[in-house]
């Protein structure tokens, strides 16, 4: 066995490593190795001791994880690649589009951008490609590649993926639309979809696309989309996504003869619900207030209180429409009741203080005089129509515009018509009317399959948030990018639903939002040590610290595939 031992040399201390043995009986040393003296040993221990690292790089790793190897699971970027085939140089068409949905679904950025975003995340990483290989221009030139016919074949196949992969329940399908303004000029005539219409965001002012989405309504995942021009209203467009229901994906349809479609009353036409009747597929439509007006009118007392949801009455009737028997189902909601009494009342204040503003310009001019236009009864009028352009409001509240003589300026009276408003109050508010051919479902499963419907609209509101999952920003200008542009939004909607869908089997039952907060605090560590420092191998790879939840979540969502730590 070694030891240390000290020797004493011109009044210094020396230390040796001996090793020491019985030769002849007597003990020897056989072998010595020379240390230095202790000053000297302590410097070489130090000098051995790995230094701390010299910085540490967050990647974000959670997140992107989980969306990429979803994406791995469907073999997203070989079912894209396969359609839409280029040379086997740089990133493939796949590949672009996987990125653009990955941050489209985490971190909208610009194409100008989103190379930038690329190399803060582990896809620098793992795909090994410079942060060049993702410019705006590039981008470009492969979103060039994909076309309309592309883009349906690539939703079918991946449709085909997903069955085998992760499982969709296709028994009840929702159907509904949403559209997003666009900055593209009025001088811009390469753009057909983009069109001025009825914008959900109040910005009327600009033009604007249109999306629809047929999504499953478990999980909501898309099934199949559609990008349509601004100005299109639901009626008109609602029996070209029957006709592409039927077509581009029969087999569903076949494989499931108990599909049922929901929709709104937007959709309310008599063609296209004909043709989902003929076609086999079943529906739940809403009906507006104008049909069997009798029957929506309705007193509450008369409908029957279901236990869930509470607040709720039903009644059922027989109809029959197209040939075919349905069931006709009144719903009567304490909360949509009190929600349009309150939007009526405050609205009705706004437009009391408009027309009061307007009676006063209107007096103003008359007595005062004032440059510019003179309003007439028809611009008066038109300006009236405008402030009572709200639900119900020109029914309650009653106007008169008149001229005492000819060439005067027109006078403005206005009063609330108390009968109308109870009338409105009693018969009206908080009911929907519902049709369908289910007569084997019971009231409660009509107005709980329509209710379902809500989904697909905060899947639309995900798509206008301010954090994840935006369209915007969408600086593109002609349709065949606008197209593109709604592909890829939708693949990233699509991704993260089936990842909220597999957290939920496991037990983490989150709202999207949560899910992708809880995911994008998982952060990969790279610890970057001095150049000069040898003995500890190459930069180390870690992770930041994670919480319960976001272990099990790992888990779940085999994250470890992809992340170095794993």
């Amino acid at each position: 066995m070694a030891s240390i031992i000290k020797k004493r040399k011109k009044g210094r201390n020396y230390y040796y490593a001996v090793q020491s043995k019985r030769v002849d009986g007597e003990p020897r040393i056989v072998w010595q190795k020379y240390l230095g003296t202790l000053d000297r040993i302590l410097e070489r221990v130090d000098a051995s001791e790995p230094p701390g690292p010299k910085e540490t790089v967050l990647f974000e790793a959670g997140a992107v994880a989980a969306l990429l190897q979803m994406a791995n699971r469907l073999a997203l970027v070989e079912i894209i690649d396969e359609i839409v085939p280029k040379r086997d140089q740089g990133p493939s068409v796949g590949q672009y589009m996987v990125l653009a949905s990955l941050n489209r679904a985490l971190a909208p950025r610009s194409k100008a951008r989103i190379g930038d975003w690329y190399e803060s995340t582990i896809l620098r990483r793992v795909w090994g490609m410079p942060e060049t290989a993702f410019t705006s221009q590039r981008f470009w030139d492969h979103m060039n590649m994909i076309g309309e016919d592309e883009i349906n074949l690539i939703q079918e196949r991946l449709l085909d993926r997903i069955g085998v992969e992760i499982g969709l329940d296709t028994e009840v399908l929702l159907y509904d639309t949403t559209n997003f303004f666009t900055f593209i000029a009025s001088t811009n005539v390469r753009s057909t979809l983009a069109r001025r219409g009825r914008n959900k965001q109040k910005r009327n002012d600009l033009r604007q696309v249109g999306l629809s989405i047929i999504a499953s309504q478990k999980f909501q995942v898309p099934l199949m989309h559609r990008v349509y021009e601004g100005n299109c209203n639901d009626l008109t467009l609602f029996p070209k996504v029957v006709e592409s229901l039927q077509q581009r994906y029969s087999r569903i349809l076949q494989e499931n003869t108990d599909t049922t479609l929901i929709c709104d009353k937007g959709c309310f036409g008599e063609e296209a619900l004909e043709t989902l009747a003929v076609g086999g597929v079943h529906f739940v439509c809403s009906l507006p207030s104008t049909y069997f007006s009798e029957t929506f009118a309705t007193s509450v007392e008369q409908l029957k209180p279901l236990a869930e949801p509470p607040g709720t009455r039903v009644a059922s009737y027989p109809v029959e429409l197209w040939s075919k028997e349905c069931q006709m189902v009144l719903c009567y909601s304490e909360n949509l009741y009190t929600t349009q009494l309150d939007s009526i009342t405050r609205q009705m204040v706004k437009c009391q203080k408009a027309l009061a503003d307007l009676q006063r310009s209107l007096l103003r001019r008359a007595t005062e005089g004032g440059r510019g236009k003179r309003p007439t009864v028809g611009s008066v009028r038109a300006k009236v129509r405008g402030i009572l352009s709200g639900q119900y409001l020109d029914e309650i509240i009653k106007t008169k515009v008149k001229v005492k003589k000819k060439g005067a300026i027109p006078t403005l009276q206005y009063e609330v018509d108390h009968d109308a408003l109870q009338q409105i109050n009693t018969h009206r508010l908080g009911r929907t009317l519902l049709v369908t051919d289910r007569l084997d479902w019971k009231p409660q499963q009509v107005v709980k399959a329509y209710r379902s419907l809500a989904r697909v609209e905060d899947a639309f509101k995900d798509m206008k948030s301010t954090e994840f999952l935006q369209w915007q920003p969408a600086f593109h200008w002609t349709d065949q990018k606008i197209r593109v542009h709604g592909f890829y939004c939708v693949l990233a909607l699509t991704l993260v639903r089936l990842v909220r869908k597999v957290a939920w089997e496991n037990g983490i039952k989150l709202s999207v939002p949560a899910l992708l907060e809880e995911l994008s605090d998982i952060k990969e560590v790279a610890m970057v040590y001095p150049k000069h420092y040898k003995k500890g191998g190459d930069n180390r790879l870690t992770h930041s610290r994670m919480s319960r939840r976001q272990l099990k979540l790992a888990k779940a969502l085999d994250i470890g595939r992809i992340t170095a730590w794993g």
